[in-house]
């Protein structure tokens, strides 16, 4: 896809600023000969969900499955020429994790080695030495005792579940959106 292609190939000059990826986005309207039908903000969205997509598709949703014929990693057409562009970034591949909230500890970062892709073999040395030495462990504090029911952690549940929903259905409508846009540019 062009889009990907094209951001690729400018990675540095996107960075500078919004107002340089406006007008970086323009060009790439130009050459496309889309002036007039699409706006450098419609493609900056279009990037953004290209990304999104690569995103979850890198590391799909715990007990997901092809049941129903979604695209995989390995289906999605774009997803070699985004890993191109995005596989080895930071923000794809995180070097620190953090421990997941648990309400009757305090959170504790677990912070880990990175290790630099490598080959096989040293993939498999590692995995035999991390069992006798661990990257990291985390530092646990005892346990508080604390009511059934924690009226902060329960709006808060109930907070997230309501913005989860709400950008389940914003997506949905991006989705369509993204489905159109697609079509308008096959055509031109």
């Amino acid at each position: 896809m062009q889009i990907i292609r094209f951001r690729a190939e400018n990675e540095i000059r996107f960075q500078k600023s919004k107002s340089s990826a406006k007008n970086l986005w323009g060009t790439l309207i130009k050459e496309l000969g889309l002036e007039g039908h699409v706006t450098s903000q419609q493609i900056s969205k279009k990037w953004e969900n290209l990304k999104k997509k690569y995103k979850d598709l890198k590391t799909p949703k715990t007990g997901s499955g092809t049941n129903a014929g979604e695209v995989t990693a390995s289906t999605w057409q774009f997803h070699e020429d985004m890993h191109k562009v995005l596989g080895a970034r930071p923000s794809m591949d995180p070097p620190v994790l953090v421990a997941s909230f648990h309400p009757d500890a305090d959170p504790i970062p677990l912070l880990m080695e990175i290790v630099e892709p490598s080959s096989p073999d040293t993939a498999s040395d590692l995995a035999n030495t991390s069992a006798a030495s661990p990257v990291a462990t985390p530092h646990t504090s005892p346990k508080k005792k604390r009511g059934k029911s924690n009226p902060i952690v329960e709006f808060l549940t109930e907070e997230s579940a309501k913005e989860q929903k709400l950008h389940e259905e914003s997506e949905a409508k991006m989705d369509r959106f993204l489905g159109l846009f697609e079509k308008l540019i096959d055509k031109i």
